[in-house]
């Protein structure tokens, strides 16, 4: 009975990221790909543009790995909330719901930086899974 409270409980966590960006209009998408030394491990490089206000601002990420692994290469897109400056953009990154919102295994995640703005990720290739859980990533406007 613990144990599904503690499911449970997780769940609600996990869905309450979630809700929070499905409740709200984007306001900037971006687009990502990265490479990776080895599965698990990380990427030795990942790079992405944020598209905001009808410009195109390229940046570079940093404490992103993947699960797949054949994995080589990665490409992901999402979609940025309560973005209010382009400046506000970079940061440190963490999961939405006390971490739990990016868990081992998922291709979707919610997560926010020290300005409240809130990113949603999604990985568009095909069996390779985002690991963000338990650490943040680094978002660096170049």
């Amino acid at each position: 009975m613990l144990r599904l409270a503690s499911i449970a409980a997780t769940a609600a966590l996990v869905l309450s990221g979630y809700v929070h960006a499905a409740d709200k209009t984007p306001v900037a998408t971006f687009d990502l790909t990265g490479g990776s030394v080895a599965a698990g491990v990380g990427y030795t490089w990942a790079k992405g543009t944020l598209h905001y206000n009808g410009g195109d601002y390229p940046f570079a990420v940093s404490g992103l790995t993947v699960l797949d692994v054949g994995a080589q290469k990665i490409d992901a897109s999402g979609e940025v909330y309560d973005l209010v400056a382009v400046e506000d953009f970079a940061g440190s990154y963490s999961g939405v719901g006390a971490g739990a919102a990016l868990v081992y295994g998922a291709s979707t995640g919610v997560m926010e930086n020290h300005k409240g703005v809130v990113i949603r990720v999604h990985s568009t290739t095909a069996g390779a899974d985002l690991n963000l859980s338990g650490n943040t990533i680094d978002l660096k406007l170049q």
